[in-house]
């Protein structure tokens, strides 16, 4: 039996008004799981409506809830229709994802394992972070933990307005989906080869300032160590792994 789309729209929005965002996560979970690939663009209208409404809430529960379990039940569906997602409903005015592949993203000992994503704009991973500990420097550890925690809307909203604030006038409405990094500005930018007898470069390390604002209400910047890392079984993870780099070096801050 196939999905009532109008019914599950008005169950989701009615959820999430009521507060009940882990509730919308699994009944997000349940449809995903009767559709194929072409109810995905009304799919990810219903899922677009429930995170505008309140991201926070969606980004922190629902979305958690419906990617830790879809990632585990059928994670090439789930890829496919991040990709969907992610290039049909979150894609900026004058955007282009460049690079776009199976992999994940590390700050210190945190990653987020997924899909990610490398725009002219910035980086986005998808899946949900699993935080141990974030290499943190600038604006001290304590003060930042809370703005860290990757994965958090906290986290994502900071960047979405540090983002927004370099493209556009504030009037872009982004559609919080995944973890996003940001690129302008970034330094000490590289590539390397990580891991037992590595060969084969994995991954593209840069830094990035991040502004956020303390618990007293001061205005700091802490410094960002992010690796953007590709599969290693991807036949073409030199070339994908050059592209982040040249990406990466366009967007660079001036030495």
């Amino acid at each position: 039996m196939g999905v009532d789309f109008e019914k599950l729209k008005r169950e989701v929005l009615e959820l999430m008004q009521k507060g009940k965002s882990g509730h919308v996560g699994k009944k997000l979970m349940d449809a995903f799981r009767k559709i194929d690939s072409s109810e995905f663009q009304i799919f990810g209208e219903v899922m677009k409506e429930a995170i505008m409404m309140d991201p926070q809430a969606f980004s922190e529960k629902a979305y958690i809830l419906f990617d830790k379990m879809m990632r585990a039940k059928d994670p090439s569906k789930l890829s496919e229709f991040e990709i969907f997602f992610v290039q049909n409903f979150c894609k900026l005015p004058g955007e282009e994802f460049a690079v776009i592949a199976d992999g994940w993203v590390e700050t210190g000992k945190s990653q987020i394992k997924g899909n990610i994503f490398v725009s002219n704009f910035r980086v986005i991973a998808t899946g949900v972070q699993e935080a141990k500990k974030a290499r943190v420097s600038g604006g001290g550890m304590f003060a930042f933990l809370s703005l860290i925690q990757l994965g958090s809307y906290l986290y994502n909203k900071s960047i979405m307005d540090q983002v927004t604030k370099s493209l556009t006038d504030g009037s872009v409405t982004m559609v919080n989906y995944g973890v996003m990094y940001p690129i302008k500005g970034c330094y000490a930018i590289e590539q390397e080869a990580k891991g037992f007898r590595a060969k084969v470069n994995d991954r593209v390390n840069y830094t990035i300032d991040v502004p956020y604002t303390d618990k007293k209400g001061r205005e700091e910047v802490a410094d960002l160590h992010v690796s953007v890392i590709i599969n290693i079984k991807n036949p073409e993870i030199t070339p994908l792994l050059n592209k982040v780099e040249e990406i990466l070096r366009a967007n660079a801050r001036a030495e």
